[in-house]
């Protein structure tokens, strides 16, 4: 048996000793741990100690304590005076811990507890520099650890820079074996590049493409008929990953014309755009599986979150989604009852929105505040003139991100400011011209009896039937907000009337 420090005075033969064994896994350590049990074992029947029990964390690393079980275990199992060691035998300090806090901490409670703690290698010598050397050691086994990271990361980077892969592909690619070299003593040297698998790339591709069409992740599955996945929840990490640019990362690095990409920069920002579009509201998901008639349409009158819609057991009810994710803040919010409100929106829809005297002294008022058009037309002038001095500029930056003459980042922020401000004046020009046309409108009292009687029918058949969600996409054609309270209900409404107006255009006006 080699040479290992002998137990110190305070665990004599006969004592009570756990051990505990630790390696970092790779194919070096594959026998670690099992090596430090045979030498332990041997080392307690020689110096008469009784080992009780073996802890033990394979593949894990030391500089946290994190995921290991077995050690989180053994610390445990010192708390009972009962069945509490005398000592505690290791390999030595690094297979405890390679963090100084933690060494220090796990060390400080076991030593309050009286045990122990003992290693095979580590040289300690006796008396009072006995806790500065060990101190000394827990800190180079900390930097070793440092190093050690610093290696393997900086190893890694090289072989991903020379286009080497040494994680496992994304779906649809496949890691191919290919030699980069021959070890000093003539082994072929091997690392794995990402090609594309003929079966599962075309599959891929299909799924960006349909992606950026605007297809759900369910069409996508169906399409590819589960050969990339089983789950629809895994298409959400799918569309995130920026390796199917060709761009492959180590850490915070990132290496471009890694590997053969599957879709372009422009198929990426397509995708981008569809996931960043909302899917809330009526064509969310969840409201179409679960229909309610106000989901979608009604939000709380106090923070303006969208209402939630809760079955109850016998008492269904609407609740602010903020105060029903989180709790106080909104404060003011209440339950309300669902059949109660629904039923107030529908006889208000019928009974007052829909009818020829409310509409006709809403067309009239319409008419009194629109009668002056100079001033809309100016403002319609102002805004046009705006927009293209708005379009000059993204031309100007366009130009310049092409030809590379100022920062590229730069360039990019100010071009998707102008683009925001040349949104906005199309929708205020928008707003402005359906204002000034709406001052023309002209409906015959026939056409206006006839379109009130077709869409009171609908809704009154609808309702009838108990068709929830035909229901609720027909109020959406007069609805466009409803704000909710315990207290009242403030209905914003709109009138589709394409087809009745003289000249003929297609505008909508409302009110609350």
């Amino acid at each position: 048996m080699p040479e290992y420090n002998p137990p110190p005075v305070d665990l004599p033969p006969g004592s009570l000793v756990f051990a505990y064994l630790r390696d970092s896994g790779g194919p070096t350590q594959e026998g670690s741990t099992a090596q430090q049990e045979r030498e332990i074992v041997a080392y307690c029947r020689v110096h008469g100690l009784a080992l009780t029990h073996i802890f033990s964390d394979v593949a894990r690393s030391g500089g946290k304590v994190d995921g290991r079980a077995q050690f989180m275990a053994m610390i445990d199992a010192t708390k009972d005076p009962a069945t509490r060691p005398q000592g505690l035998i290791i390999w030595n300090f690094a297979r405890f811990s390679r963090d100084v806090d933690d060494s220090d901490y796990y060390k400080s409670m076991l030593r309050k507890r009286g045990v122990v703690i003992h290693s095979l290698t580590d040289m300690i010598p006796d008396g009072p520099y006995a806790r500065l050397v060990e101190k000394v050691i827990d800190i180079a086994n900390e930097e070793k650890r440092r190093q050690n990271s610093r290696d393997v990361k900086r190893g890694l980077a090289a072989l991903v820079r020379e286009g080497f892969s040494p994680g496992i592909p994304p779906r649809g690619y496949k890691a191919v074996q290919v030699s980069r070299g021959e070890t000093r003593d003539g082994k072929a040297r091997m690392a794995s590049r990402w090609e594309p698998d003929p079966e599962l790339f075309p599959l891929v591709q299909l799924a960006w493409r349909m992606r950026a069409e605007g297809a759900s992740y369910k069409q996508i599955q169906e399409a590819t008929g589960g050969k990339l996945y089983r789950s629809i929840n895994c298409w959400v990490d799918f569309f995130r990953n920026r390796s199917y640019l060709g761009i492959a990362r180590c850490g915070e690095l990132e290496f471009h014309n890694h590997h053969p990409p599957a879709i372009t920069p422009e198929t990426w920002e397509a995708v981008k755009r569809v996931e960043r579009k909302p899917r809330t509201g009526i064509n969310s998901p969840r409201s179409k599986a679960y229909p309610s008639l106000l989901a979608g349409l009604s939000i709380c009158s106090h923070c303006g979150a969208a209402m939630v819609h809760h079955k109850g057991h016998n008492w269904p009810y609407y609740i602010c989604g903020t105060k029903d994710r989180k709790g106080n803040l909104c404060p003011n919010a209440r339950r309300i009852g669902a059949r109660k409100v629904e039923t107030l929106v529908i006889e208000t829809v019928l009974n007052r929105i829909l009818t020829p005297a409310f509409v006709k002294d809403l067309l009239e008022e319409t008419r009194l505040q629109l009668q002056d058009t100079i001033i809309i037309e100016r403002e319609i002038e102002t805004r046009r003139e705006a927009l293209k001095i708005t379009q000059r500029g993204i031309m100007r930056l366009l130009d310049l991100l092409e030809s590379g003459q100022l920062d590229t980042q730069d360039v990019k922020d100010r071009l998707k400011q102008r683009e925001g401000e040349k949104a906005r004046l199309l929708y205020e020009i928008n707003q402005l011209e359906a204002r000034l046309q709406s001052s023309q409108i002209e409906i015959t009292p026939e056409a206006l009896a006839l379109a009130l009687s077709v869409w009171r029918g609908e809704l009154e058949d609808l309702h009838t039937a108990g068709d929830v969600a035909a229901l609720r996409r027909t109020l959406t054609r007069f609805i466009t907000k409803i704000e909710l309270d315990y207290t009242h209900v403030r209905i914003c409404y709109t009138y589709p009337i394409d087809g009745l107006i003289t000249p003929k255009t297609s505008q909508n006006f409302g009110g609350t």
